[in-house]
């Protein structure tokens, strides 16, 4: 297994990208160390599952009308009884919520005041929204403390599960790691269909989980500090969070669950499974980031990246009353460090006692008593029009590797430099590269989803789950707003630019990774016509 803590030769690294010479270097693993709250060992999960519902923390908040919401620094204890340094946005509304998950239908209207109460510049993005380029929180539009913004658009997207969070310009990372962030539901009837078939309940038997790696200090206190090789590679975290809840446990019943499960990680990628004992069990993949898949796809696998939300079905029942089923992170090889690389001077080493690619658990299930329940899927859950290639114009997005930056079509972000312009109403196929030395990226899009079409030169770990036509797998279904693109691949997308705003309209396109974000790794793209 590939490990980020052999780097790259800084003089070398140019010279390799250049002549395309290197060979795979394989490191040797570190020993683990058992410490508390490590994910690795089965016996440490014992806190609760926080299941969000209702006000608090996290409480689901069905908007009816404008909300004012602010970010502030707080405090929130992750570690039981060890409260530590957080961001949060609070928000009342007869009710006290504190990141509230905000469910709206399909076709009304949000209006947000947001407050910047820290000491520092924020924004919040509404991640997978087709909002107008003045609502979606690019990085133009920061506030200094004290200053709100007003948001005002109608949500035109179908219904998904889809997240908001912060894009302060060159503190994204810093303030997303420290919690500004939540689930951003939006409800239409295709969804109301799902769970009037599957019997399903938002807080009991539809639960929303964001994973996270976090690292803390002696007293519990969240850590954020990336040296020289983190600001690179990307933050890595060795306590893993379910819904803020380290070491979690659920009891559940012999039935269906729907898990709506976002990556809200810095920089960790997930190869998800569901294991009793060493038996992997089946699930059924839903939906992906834009919403509901046409029709549901058994796996026992699929890769989860930073930004990418999958939605799944999860049968309990397949194991009996007090058998313990973990929702696992499985071993695979992350790909950072392909060609002869050695530690830079100065660089220093991850401080993560939990390496990218090792294997952990991330949840834990009890199966409770009772009767099974078994409850049949409807054979179509959505309907998705393919986006007609026909007369599309093709664009090549590469990224690549220069010194210390990580950057796209040859560009670091420069905040009134426009890399390219697209014709309103036009279709584009964009062929999304990533040279062989390097990692991989998570490229997210704003403004508008996208259908992933194909998926070439694939690593084996990928073509082995390439289970649909030209390579595709099951997280590259339905609609996207962010794919993962793997060291030596390429990933060609189809995008409609089809919109019913006024003017032109500026997004960007970025790597997910978020220190590669802040560092730069990011573009303007403008809607013209």
């Amino acid at each position: 297994m590939l490990k980020r803590r052999a780097l790259f030769h800084f003089l070398g690294a140019t010279a390799l990208m250049a002549t395309g010479v290197g060979h795979a270097k394989t490191v040797a693993v570190k020993p683990f160390r058992h410490y508390p709250f490590d994910p690795v060992d089965a016996e440490n999960f014992l806190q609760k599952l926080f299941i969000p519902l209702g006000s608090g923390p996290f409480g689901v908040l069905d908007v009816a009308g404008p909300l004012t919401m602010r970010a502030t620094a707080a405090s929130f204890s992750l570690l039981p009884g060890k409260p530590s340094p957080f961001l949060l946005y609070p928000e009342q509304s007869g009710k006290a919520y504190q990141n509230p998950i905000l469910r709206m239908e399909n076709g009304a209207n949000l209006k947000v005041t947001l407050r910047n109460e820290l000491a520092e510049p924020t924004i919040i993005h509404w991640h997978g929204l087709h909002t107008p380029a003045k609502m979606d929180g690019h990085p133009a539009s920061t506030i200094a403390p004290g200053q709100s913004f007003e948001y005002d658009f109608k949500l035109r997207n179908r219904g998904g599960t889809y997240w908001y969070h912060t894009h302060a310009h060159n503190l994204t990372a810093k303030q997303a790691y420290n919690g500004l962030a939540s689930f951003f539901l939006v409800e239409d009837e295709d969804q109301r269909r799902l769970a009037q078939s599957v019997d399903l309940k938002l807080g009991e038997t539809d639960l929303p989980l964001v994973i996270q790696d976090k690292q803390f200090d002696g007293q519990g206190r969240l850590h954020y500090q990336p040296n020289g090789q983190e600001a690179m590679m990307g933050w890595l975290g060795d306590i893993v969070l379910a819904n803020l809840t380290p070491n979690a446990y659920q009891t559940v019943a012999p039935r269906t669950y729907r898990l709506r499960i976002l990556n809200g990680s810095n920089a960790r990628i997930y190869r998800l499974a569901f294991l009793k004992g060493k038996e992997r069990l089946s699930y059924t993949v839903i939906g992906t980031d834009g919403g509901l898949i046409e029709r549901p796809q058994s796996t026992t696998e699929a890769f989860i990246a930073p930004g990418e939300r999958l939605d799944i079905l999860f049968d309990a029942g397949q194991a009996k009353a007090g058998a313990s089923v973990f929702l696992k992170s499985l071993p695979f090889d992350p790909m950072e460090n392909e060609g002869d690389a050695g530690s830079m001077p100065g660089m220093g080493e991850s401080t993560s006692r939990l390496d990218m690619g090792a294997e952990f658990n991330i949840l834990k299930l009890v199966v409770g008593e009772g009767a099974r329940v078994e409850l049949k899927l409807p054979a179509e859950l959505s309907h998705i029009a393919p986006i007609p290639l026909a007369g599309a114009t093709k664009r090549n997005i590469k990224l690549s590797l220069q010194g210390m930056n990580f950057l796209i079509n040859g560009r670091t972000f420069k905040m009134d430099e426009i890399a390219f312009d697209v014709k309103r109403g036009s279709r584009e196929v964009w062929s999304i590269s990533n040279p062989k030395l390097g990692m991989p990226h998570p490229i997210h899009l704003h403004g508008f989803s996208f259908q992933v079409i194909e998926r070439l030169n694939s690593p084996k770990q990928i073509a082995g789950l390439a289970k649909f036509d030209k390579g595709r797998t099951v997280s590259d279904l339905g609609w996207k707003d962010t794919v993962l693109v793997w060291p030596g691949e390429t990933v060609r997308v189809a995008i409609d630019f089809s919109h019913d705003l006024p003017g032109d309209q500026t997004y960007m396109v970025h790597c997910h990774n978020l220190e590669h974000e802040d560092a730069g790794m990011m573009i303007n793209y403008r809607v013209i016509g």
